[in-house]
C-alpha cells in the first residue's frame, strides 16, 4: 500500500495532467485577452496619460532638444556666423545629453522608491 506522501504526489500529478488536457484553459486565456483589448479600447485617449507614460529619461532628452533648437535659433543673431551654429549645435548636444541624465536619474529614484515600498 502507498504511502501517504505518495498516494498525495500521484493525485498531484494526476491533477495536473488533467489540467494540461483541459481545453477550457485555451478558451479562458483567449477569453482574457479580448477583455483586456476591449478594456483597453474603450478608454478614451490622452495625450497627457501618453506622455505621462514615457520614462523620464525619453522626455527630458526631448525637452532638451527642444531647448537646443531654442539657443540654435538664437545664438547665431548673437555671435557671428560660423561660430553661432557651431555653438548652437553644440548646445543642442549637450543639452540633449543632459535631458538624458537627469532623466534616467529621475527614472533610478523612482525605481529606487518602488522596491523599497515593495519590502
Amino acid at each position: 500500500m502507498p504511502s501517504n506522501k505518495d498516494a498525495e504526489r500521484f493525485r498531484r500529478i494526476r491533477d495536473k495532467q488533467i489540467a494540461a488536457r483541459d481545453p477550457m484553459v485555451k478558451v479562458r486565456k483567449l477569453d482574457r485577452s479580448v477583455s483586456q483589448k476591449q478594456r483597453r479600447m474603450r478608454e478614451s485617449f490622452s495625450v497627457v496619460r501618453m506622455w505621462t507614460e514615457i520614462p523620464k529619461m525619453w522626455r527630458y532628452m526631448f525637452v532638451g532638444g527642444l531647448v537646443g533648437l531654442l539657443v540654435l535659433a538664437v545664438l547665431p543673431l548673437l555671435v557671428p556666423e560660423p561660430w553661432g551654429v557651431i555653438g548652437g549645435v553644440g548646445a543642442i548636444c549637450f543639452l540633449v545629453i543632459l535631458g538624458m541624465s537627469l532623466g534616467r536619474y529621475e527614472d533610478s529614484q523612482d525605481e529606487i522608491k518602488d522596491l523599497l515600498m515593495k519590502h
